[in-house]
């Protein structure tokens, strides 16, 4: 298998999420498109690799029994001590048809900013994005080691694949450089 399927199983009715997470697996719920909602698990250890190499807002697919689906990451609860994965919502998506999604914003170039003294203020960590799922980006990247105290970094100026089309404001700030007071 490459490194975007996640192996998923149907839940046990008489196992409680506690239970599957004792043995090491994450609950999930699995909705939309033409499938019915759906209960199903998956190794906890294939599960938190999968989300550190693809992100929060990752785009994969799960193989079920006989079946492989593409899916989007909708939701990833975590225990508030701990940071363990208590729970997952994935949304099943159809290839043929445009689905939105919030995608987050990386920033690069920040060190340089910083070896400077200048402080780089962030506005949006993520950007609502349409598209065919298969297209869909994890995140965005957006250079900003070349900005100066003052320049302002807006939705307008990220760069996507022609057939990916962004739905926040394009006057909405990413990104502002300031100088220490």
């Amino acid at each position: 298998m490459n490194g975007r399927v996640l192996k998923v199983f149907n839940r046990e009715q008489d196992k409680s999420a506690k239970q599957l997470r004792r043995h090491g697996f994450v609950p999930i719920n699995f909705y939309g498109g033409n499938v019915s909602a759906q209960q199903l698990a998956a190794s906890k250890k294939e599960l938190n690799s999968l989300i550190h190499r693809l992100g929060q807002s990752a785009i994969f697919e799960i193989a079920m029994e006989e079946d492989i689906r593409t899916v989007a990451l909708k939701e990833v609860q975590r225990d508030p001590v701990t940071r363990d994965i208590i729970h997952i919502d994935l949304q099943d998506l159809e290839g043929n048809k445009k689905v939105s999604m919030n995608v987050p914003i990386r920033l690069v170039g920040a060190d340089k900013l910083e070896g400077k003294g200048w402080v780089l203020q962030r506005q949006a960590e993520t950007v609502t994005i349409e598209g065919f799922a298969h297209l869909l980006p994890s995140y965005i990247d957006v250079y900003i080691g070349d900005m100066k105290p003052g320049d302002v970094k807006r939705v307008c100026d990220l760069k996507v694949d022609g057939d990916i089309t962004i739905q926040d404001p394009p006057d909405k700030v990413v990104a502002v450089v300031l100088t220490p007071e």
